[in-house]
């Protein structure tokens, strides 16, 4: 992983620090597209967005950020010295806690799957179109990174580009909570 990173270091580092701006920002695009919406499964799918921007967002800014830092740092070195950086970076990716998985990554992307398949089903019944709904779940598949994540993203986008449309679109009671 030392090598990959510390000849791609820029990039990996640009990358790594727009993760922990973006991966809250998406959670907040989720909440933002179900806000209104009644039910266990929008409430479930609440309740994991933030659990998902914070470990996601720990674990991309300890993983991505400080093997990049220790990269650009080992970059500089030679000999033992650069071993010694390659075993740090080693150290992280194989860190039960924080590793590509880790406890952090995992617990980060059970709660996007949940977010996403929660607001999938309260969706379906706030009558949102299936297309928009696949596309919605492909974007769970953000997490996988690349090559995966970029087209999720994008798909992510459409779809809430669309739940947008129908939202517009519906009567005004189409997407609002049931009264008490």
């Amino acid at each position: 992983m030392f090598e990959l990173v510390s000849e791609n270091v820029g990039t990996w580092l640009t990358i790594h620090y727009a993760g922990t701006l973006f991966f809250p920002l998406m959670a907040l695009v989720v909440w933002l597209l179900i806000r209104d919406l009644p039910g266990r499964a929008a409430t479930i799918a609440r309740w994991a967005l933030p659990v998902f921007a914070v470990f996601y967002t720990v674990w991309e800014a300890v993983f991505g950020i400080a093997i990049g830092l220790i990269a650009e740092s080992g970059n500089e070195l030679s000999g033992a010295e650069r071993a010694g950086a390659a075993s740090a970076v080693d150290h992280i990716v194989a860190s039960p806690l924080f590793g590509e998985a880790g406890v952090f990554s995992a617990v980060g992307s059970l709660a996007w799957w949940t977010a996403i398949a929660g607001a999938i089903m309260a969706l379906k019944h706030a009558g949102v179109r299936r297309s928009a709904l696949i596309l919605f779940g492909i974007g769970g598949l953000l997490v996988f990174h690349v090559p995966i994540g970029p087209p999720a993203l994008v798909s992510l986008s459409v779809a809430a580009y669309l739940i947008e449309r129908h939202r517009a679109a519906a009567p005004a009671t189409a997407l609002r909570p049931l009264p008490a």
